[in-house]
């Protein structure tokens, strides 16, 4: 008769909440979007049954193949293992409950109570034994309850349960009946529901007779204190424990209610099985908006089958599915407001893609779609009428896609379209009135609208400007070349009124002050050579905020107008100012509190130039907007159009994101062995051996995980604060010191905010028996008596052999010297001669200078005090390279130097000076003797007979010029080497030119002036009598000096 009774009783409300669904509820379009998990295959959370947040901020998702758990990058699964009594007793969950002491109670569908201890990371398992009286009643469990003296109270399919923890043991009350859920209250009242309805707990095992819907799912206490009942059979109510009044909830979308939340106060969601989620008033029961799949969108929920609802601690609100996954809504992101077709909602916009946005007088929102025409909403942002294209009726709109909207002071109404009509709809007429390039508009689709204070409109077009009197003359401008007081640009983008009555036109090329008396337009292009020039010349928007500046939009960043002269204007760079990299707004638009908005993304305070950024994590999800597509409404909403909708931003709604995330350790092993319990340990021991350390950490803040920063230390090791973003979140140690250390981790929240709630870790390192002090002590004091017995005995052998060293050293420094000695010669000597090198004459000719010099100032004079200094060149030695090859040149050079050899005494100086040529210098002898000198060594070297590689025999001859210091006989000078040297060079130079195989001496009349004379004009000096030369007497007196 029971069942019977249930049976029809049941057909009876399915057909009541049928008939409910099609009641309309104040609706509230774009208020709650979601943001669906993306779930692995191999993570079993698309079908949810109950939810969950532990102490440590992690998500638990109960489902009905095994329990998962979800910080906010990453999940790990927890399913039933047959035999193993620490693993979850049962993989179908029905509830959920996270404990104070941070345990977790599941309850499963037929496999008892399991309990998560998050030390060890086992599960307890409890389950009904028909033979013993004091374990569970029955294996279903639905609905788990801890209460302020730690006992936990269970919902099951055989009555009331209640665990005592320090026993183990239950006892049970209302054996027989099948609960559901169970709640304390605030107040610490005790309620129970099920099949019979709402049960309060009297004490003493009493308890009061059943209200409410019977079959009752959940039970959930609002911010107000009252009791929201949910039921399988008749949908939800509310009872007021003050008053005792029960109310059900009319006008639900479906009679089976899964789950109930309340994510803001007074909002009441009730989870449906098969109709979403109702949002209901908690005051007046209303349904304010049905939340339901959508399948044509993503911010929907993942299907209408609802098993669990919950808020967590920074106040999102998690809606899990049965079938559709998990999502969130973040009722901080309210602010805004999304817009969307779909196909499933016949109120919504009837296009994806709006391009206009405007609020009419009447309070309507007219929508300009991108193929639909317009769209008529009403106030709460239902579609009530629209306007549509249609080529049979001339008072229609001529195209679909619109590209502006305008409400003259009149009250008509202006609608611009793609293919360059201007349609106005007069006050209290259904139609519209058709303007074109006929009635003198300048042409192509209209992109900008506004009314001069006179009620003209001022429209921008793509061939020009109109401006259509109130009396309905148009007047239009173009751009032309020929005209510099034309527009800058063909195609008008934008336009603006500043409180001089100046209309600025924004174009594809400038801006322009254009006075409308006069139509003639003052032309502001971008100038590279200035810094406070425009910074791009295309300017899609333009503004004039509540202060009178004219703000632009350009694709370089924005640009605000400091000064205009007539001809000239000085712009700032807003990047500049709040020092951001440019990028090109979308729109420009003043809220009432007088903040600048760029687009929907960034708002601007122009008093101290702070800004705010503004993304998906804070419900402004629309990738694109369109260019100039931005309005504000009279209560202060902005409008925005885009492709993917229309976006309404609600200011006064906006709140900074201060949730403050607790760090907990997700994952911690040493030396590559995972070890349990990372997220409530406090203090670890590393034993000796035990070295690396990789911790896993991570913040929950699920608003937008993957914006948050992180950073640990090791007190005791690091130094500062390593930083790591959301993506890397480990910290890793390795061969860490014996010692006492202290791990922490900080994290911020997505807006960048460092939360206090750091998490702590205190490490201690213990260090192997060779690492103690004791035997570091030990072996210090082994240590010196070692080190003292081998200095003795080390002792005795330095001394044995001290002496064999003293020799040894005595030999190598000998050997050393001969090699150091030998070496500087191989640096003094011509490798292929033998002959000295420059390097030694630079070393030596100075010494014997001096020693000269001081022999000539004796008084008197010592004999044999001159120096005499030959230079020699091989004639015509170049032949021999030439004709022989180079072989047979070094072989002349070396036979040269032998022959040079014998000419010359020991005690002098030769060195081959490079090439072909060799340097002489004859020391201590008398200059008389230079000429015979000279005639011996050209001799010997015309004489000599040459045996070059290959047997050959070569004649050779030589020139040969001289000169002597000091420059005049007994007289000491001045002249240093280099001058001497060049005298020797230029009497060679002279033999060389004039006969070659002779010499030619130089030799000083006039004292030193006379030399310096010559070098610089030989044959001048020489016809002056300042030198007299030496030369052969048989080769005359006329020297080639060219």
């Amino acid at each position: 008769m029971f069942a019977l009774r249930s049976l029809l009783r049941s057909a009876l409300l399915a057909c009541l909440f049928a008939g409910s669904t099609m009641a309309s509820a104040q609706q509230r379009p774009g208020m709650v979007s979601f943001a669906r998990l993306a779930l692995p295959d191999d993570v079993p959370a698309h079908l949810t049954t109950a939810m969950a947040q532990d102490a440590q901020g992690l998500l638990w998702i109960g489902t009905q193949g095994g329990l998962v758990r979800y910080d906010g990058y990453g999940y790990q699964v927890f399913r039933a293992r047959a035999g193993d009594p620490q693993a979850l007793g049962g993989s179908y969950i029905r509830a959920l409950h996270a404990a104070r002491d941070g345990r977790l109670w599941v309850g499963t569908i037929s496999s008892g109570l399991s309990v998560f201890d998050p030390r060890t990371e086992r599960f307890t398992q409890y389950r009904h034994d028909p033979r013993r009286p004091d374990s569970l009643a029955n294996d279903r469990v639905d609905g788990v309850a801890e209460l302020a003296d730690g006992s936990l109270w269970l919902a099951t399919d055989g009555g009331l349960s209640v665990l005592d923890p320090g026993s183990g043991k239950f006892r049970h009350y209302l054996p027989g009946q099948q609960l559901r859920a169970v709640l304390q209250d605030r107040e610490g009242r005790l309620w129970v529901a099920g099949q019979a309805g709402l049960q309060r707990w009297l004490g003493e095992g009493r308890f009061s007779a059943p209200i409410g819907p019977a079959h009752a799912t959940r039970l959930f206490q609002d911010s107000q204190g009252r009791i929201w009942i949910a039921s399988a059979r008749e949908g939800a109510a509310r009872y007021d424990p003050a008053s005792g009044q029960l109310h059900p909830v009319p006008n639900l979308g479906h009679y089976w209610v899964y789950s109930i939340a309340e994510p803001v106060p007074g909002e009441i969601w009730l989870g449906t099985f098969g109709q979403g989620i109702d949002v209901v008033d908690g005051a007046s029961l209303a349904v304010l908006e049905r939340l339901r799949h959508d399948s044509t969108g993503v911010a929907s929920i993942g299907n209408d089958r609802i098993g669990a609802l919950l808020v967590d601690r920074s106040g999102i609100v998690w809606a899990g599915t049965w079938g559709g996954g998990v999502a969130r809504h973040d009722p901080a992101s309210r602010a805004f407001l999304k817009l969307r077709h779909s196909p499933a909602n016949p109120h919504g916009p009837s296009h994806p893609a709006i391009v206009r946005a405007l609020e009419a007088s009447d309070g309507k929102l007219w929508l300009g779609t991108n193929g639909n025409g317009v769209d008529v909403l009403d106030a709460e942002g239902k579609l009530v009428s629209g306007f549509r294209p249609d080529a049979k009726r001339p008072d229609a709109l001529a195209d679909g896609a619109i590209t502006c909207l305008a409400q003259g002071p009149d009250g008509s109404l202006w609608v611009a379209t793609l293919d360059g009509t201007l349609h106005r709809q007069r006050p209290g007429q259904a139609g519209f009135q058709r303007l074109g390039t006929a009635h003198g508009l300048p042409g192509g689709p209209i992109r900008a609208m506004l009314f001069g204070a006179d009620g003209a409109l001022w429209a921008g077009a793509q061939q020009g400007l109109a401006r259509i009197g109130a009396d309905g003359a148009i007047r239009a401008w173009r751009h032309d070349p020929a005209d510099p007081a034309s527009l800058s640009g063909r195609e008008v983008e934008s336009l603006a009124f500043t409180p001089d009555g100046t209309l600025w036109v924004g174009t594809n090329h400038g801006v322009n002050a254009f006075d409308p008396r006069s139509g003639r337009a003052q032309r502001i292009y971008r100038d590279p050579a200035r810094f406070d020039s425009l910074p791009d010349n295309w300017v899609p928007d333009l503004m004039v905020d509540r202060d009178g500046r004219l703000w632009l939009a350009t694709q370089a960043g924005v640009a605000i107008l400091r000064s205009f002269d007539g001809k000239t204007a000085h712009f700032d760079v807003l990047s500049s100012r709040l020092k951001l990299p440019a990028q090109p707004p979308e729109s420009l638009l003043q809220d009432a509190q007088g903040q600048v908005w760029l687009g929907s993304r960034v708002r601007i305070d122009p008093l101290t130039w702070r800004w705010r950024s503004f993304d998906r994590a804070d419900g402004n999800e629309f990738r694109t907007l369109y260019y100039a597509s931005r309005a504000r409404m009279r209560h202060g909403d902005l409008l925005f159009g885009s492709p993917e909708g229309l976006l309404r931003v609600r200011p006064q709604l906006l709140r900074r994101w201060e949730y403050q995330p607790a760090v907990t350790a997700t994952a911690l092993s040493i030396d590559g062995v995972e070890q349990p319990g990372a997220g409530v340990l406090a203090a670890r021991t590393l034993l000796p051996g035990q070295r690396d350390l990789r911790l896993e950490f991570a913040a929950p803040d699920f608003s937008a995980p993957e914006l948050q920063h992180y950073r640990y230390r090791l007190d005791g090791y690091d130094a500062g604060w390593v930083n790591v973003d959301a993506r890397q979140r480990v910290a890793a140690y390795t061969h860490l010191p014996p010692g006492d250390y202290q791990l922490r981790v900080q994290a911020s929240n997505r807006a960048g905010q460092w939360s206090p709630q750091e998490w702590r870790l205190q490490l201690q390192v213990q260090p192997a028996f060779y690492q103690t002090l004791w035997f570091r002590s030990a072996l210090w004091l082994l240590g010196a008596l070692a080190v003292f017995g081998l200095f003795r005995l080390r002792l005795h052998q330095l001394r044995r052999r001290g002496a064999q060293l003293e020799r040894l050293v005595s030999e190598r420094t000998a050997a050393l010297e001969a090699t150091s000695r030998r070496l500087e010669q191989a640096s003094l000597t011509d490798p292929l001669t033998g002959l000295h090198n420059r390097r030694y004459l630079e070393q030596t000719i100075q010494a014997d200078f001096d020693l000269a010099a001081r022999r000539h100032r004796s008084v008197p004079p010592e004999p044999h005090a001159d120096l005499v200094l030959f230079m020699l060149d091989l004639d015509h030695f170049k032949r021999v390279n030439d004709e022989y090859g180079h072989a047979a040149g070094d072989a002349v050079l070396q036979q040269s130097a032998a022959v040079l050899r014998q000419c010359m005494r020991s005690s002098d100086h030769i060195v081959r000076w490079g090439g072909e040529e060799f340097l002489l210098l004859a020391r201590f002898i008398e200059r008389a003797d230079a000429p015979a000198l000279a005639e011996k060594i050209r001799c010997a070297i015309a004489a000599h007979e040459f045996t070059i590689p290959g047997g050959q025999v070569l004649r050779k001859t030589v020139s040969i010029g001289f000169a002597a210091f000091p420059g005049m006989p007994g007289r000491p000078s001045a002249l240093t080497p280099q001058a001497l040297q060049r005298l020797a060079d230029a009497a060679l130079y002279a033999a060389k030119h004039t006969w070659r195989d002779a010499w030619v001496g130089v030799q000083a009349r006039s004292g030193e002036a006379g030399l310096s004379r010559f070098l610089a004009d030989p044959a001048s000096a020489v016809a002056a009598g300042d030198v007299s030369l030496l030369v052969p007497p048989q080769r005359g007196r006329v020297v080639n000096w060219h």
